[in-house]
């Protein structure tokens, strides 16, 4: 398996810190703190400050360096890597020519205490010498390191602390200031990950590379203008009275991996509770009365994704909603803090097309909470596996759908047509989804092949959807559920997950509804389903080949009798009638299904008869075709999958199949619904969640 290596399973959880944190975290997650103080200058959209971080290592080596993280600058020139790749834009929202770059200088480091320590983050400082130390930029800016001036041996701690300086951009890319609304995402100095194996994971910051950093607790002093309205990751625990136009607020986050947070004078709020759960959405007033849309949304996700993979572990939420002007601040996930946006409202005259949605804005408050648990608790390496973020929450929000509306829930109707979630993921599964494998590193996904999210998000989704479908939703809804509860606050790999799925569900599954005309032996390989899945891109694509009926073999000819001696027997008159005119003991049903795509799996295969009756069949879909033939029963239609349990099928509308020599016409439902079934395929081409 390509990626990294999968880990040993983990020891049980042990409960953390239970006056603060819901449910239970293992006792070893906790990596690193940050104690950070950080003033914002408004008019020069500006932060300076200090960080203080204290690291254990946990590793099995000595470390006479700490790798560095400083992924603002990104967009300090063209010549980045990220901006070398993104061109100036992204997700369609284009930097201004006035190009307003954003960078992180570290001003200043130094050595403030190392040691044993009786806890992570209780190691005393300020005894001894504070050691000036000197941090560098990599060879691309957005990494760093700073050299100790002895090395951290395995179990010891170290404190270092950082001045630095950061110059937020004009948003177009996450993070950044629009006017007088800023987003502090990645802002600071923050450390790679030592994984178990001794080597540091500190990634160059490319376009689709997202982020990976440890668990910890994290203390931030904000000092900002009066007038800001702040929302930020985990709690405010206090706040000083303000002063000379200022205010200084005190933030705790525990057990989270990074920090992120916004201001806004213009920002209002609207605050309510789920459980123990306080959900706090900073809006702007014009969008003020959607706040209940975004509410209903997120609550429908905290039900869903608690059922489903466990407690939501920390006591809050904080959802920003950016303004206009800072759309490409929209739809980003931090630890207990995500950016949304707004719902969309059409003129009255849209419905009178017959044209409806209902998860606009929505939605993505759907997707940027299912990130607090795929990402935020889990916490795998989003730059080596980003799928394993991004698809596996796409995965959960497809699930989240069908726990809120039922079944196969629609996101758009045209007229009485709809476009369920499932058409949706299925329909993007094609064209250049097929260039680049699943389970390669973000890097691999180039901007101008435009792969990443047809891959990461929908083909991941339609690959696990697939499974499920197969195996059996009760069945592979336990295997994901046990893969959530084991893995959060570990840095699961993909093999971790593949490693799961193969002990809960078993290397092969028998599949439902085989057993029909002796098939019963069909089962699906589990292991070998998920290696072409995740690491080759092979097309799932089936079609029908041949459906008609026939005449059956007869038995005219020369034939020797009993006696060894050759007798005629002559054809019957009806060998002169066309197929439709004879009798059904003389003629033979034939369907020839043809596996046209190179992905190998089962597939099932439903037959309507002209006497109405209904058959089906499993096909284990190695061979490249496979003959079926009914001797004395006629055909009408054939359909490859049914249930539509392939999501990863998106070329469907040779899967049905009409026999042309029936015997009786299909009038116009057949060819309406196929033509219905183009139409949706094509609406759905220039879609993307």
């Amino acid at each position: 398996m390509s990626g990294p290596a999968s880990t040993p399973v983990p020891e049980p959880a042990q409960a953390l810190r239970p006056e603060a944190l819901r449910g239970e975290v293992p006792a070893r997650a906790r990596v690193v703190d940050y104690v950070i103080d950080a003033r914002l200058d408004a008019e020069q959209h500006r932060i300076t400050g200090t960080v203080r971080i204290t690291w254990h290592n946990t590793s099995t080596r000595a470390v006479d360096q700490l790798p560095l993280h400083l992924y603002m600058n990104s967009f300090r020139a063209e010549d980045t890597a990220w901006m070398s790749e993104a061109r100036g834009s992204h997700r369609g929202v284009q930097q201004t020519k006035a190009g307003a770059w954003g960078y992180i200088d570290v001003t200043a480091a130094r050595l403030l205490g190392r040691g044993p320590g009786p806890e992570l983050g209780e190691l005393e400082t300020g005894r001894g010498p504070v050691v000036p130390l000197t941090a560098r930029e990599g060879d691309d800016p957005s990494v760093g390191s700073v050299r100790l001036p002895a090395a951290v041996q395995p179990g010891e701690q170290v404190v270092v602390e950082l001045e630095f300086l950061t110059q937020l951009p004009e948003v177009f890319a996450r993070t950044g200031y629009a006017d007088q609304f800023h987003i502090a995402g990645q802002w600071f100095p923050k450390l790679g990950v030592l994984q178990p194996d001794g080597v540091w994971r500190t990634h160059v910051f490319t376009l689709n590379a997202e982020f990976y950093a440890d668990f910890g607790d994290y203390e931030v002093h904000l000092d900002v203008p009066e007038a800001m309205v702040v929302g930020a990751t985990g709690i405010l625990v206090a706040a000083d009275p303000p002063a000379d136009g200022r205010k200084r607020l005190h933030y705790r986050a525990e057990m989270v991996h990074d920090f992120a947070w916004a201001a806004d004078p213009a920002f209002v709020e609207a605050s309510s509770t789920w459980k123990d759960v306080r959900i706090r959405q900073l809006l702007q007033p014009e969008h003020l009365a959607d706040a209940p849309l975004h509410l209903e949304a997120l609550v429908a996700t905290l039900e869903s994704m608690e059922a489903r993979f466990g407690p939501y572990p920390w006591s809050t939420i904080t959802v920003v909603h950016p303004p206009e002007r800072a759309k490409g601040a929209q739809g980003m996930e931090y630890p207990t803090f995500f950016t949304t946006s707004e719902v969309v409202h059409p003129p009255a005259w849209v419905a009178l097309f017959g044209l409806e949605e209902r998860f606009s804005g929505v939605f993505t408050t759907v997707h940027e909470f299912g990130h607090q648990y795929f990402q935020g608790m889990l916490a795998s390496d989003e730059a080596a596996q980003p799928w394993l973020d991004e698809g596996l929450n796409t995965t959960s929000n497809m699930l989240t759908l069908a726990d809120w509306h039922g079944e196969q829930p629609w996101f758009a109707k045209i007229g009485n047509q709809r476009i369920t979630v499932d058409d949706f993921v299925r329909g993007t599964v094609d064209g250049e989804v097929h260039l680049d494998p699943v389970d390669a590193p973000a890097e691999t996904y180039r901007d101008v092949i435009g792969s990443y999210g047809d891959v990461v998000y929908r083909k991941t989704g339609a690959i696990l959807m697939t499974l499920r479908n197969l195996a059996g939703p009760a069945r592979f809804d336990a295997a994901f559920k046990s893969y959530a509860l084991t893995w959060r606050f570990r840095h699961p790999t993909g093999a971790d997950l593949v490693a799961t799925l193969l002990r809960e569900l078993g290397p092969t599954l028998q599949l439902a509804g085989a057993g029909d005309r002796g098939d019963d032996g069909v089962r699906l390989d589990v292991a070998d389903f998920l290696e072409q899945s995740l690491h080759t891109v092979n097309e799932v694509d089936f079609s029908l080949e041949v459906v008609k009926n026939r005449r059956r073999v007869g038995a005219a000819g020369w034939h020797r009798d009993e006696h060894g001696a050759l007798t005629l027997k002559p054809a019957p008159e009806s060998n002169d009638l066309p197929v439709r005119e004879l009798a059904d003991a003389e003629v033979e049903a034939v369907v020839v299904i043809h596996r046209s795509g190179e992905f190998r799996l089962p597939v099932e295969l439903e037959v309507e008869f002209v006497d109405g009756t209904r058959e089906r069949s499993t096909w284990a879909g190695q061979d490249r075709y496979k003959i079926y033939t009914w001797p004395g029963r006629r055909v009408r239609a054939a359909r490859i999958d049914p249930d539509h349990k392939l999501s990863l099928e998106s070329r469907r509308l040779d899967n049905h199949r009409a026999a042309t020599d029936a015997a009786r016409s299909d009038g116009l439902s057949r060819p309406v619904g196929d033509l219905a079934e183009a139409a949706s395929l094509a609406l759905l081409g220039g879609l993307s969640l």
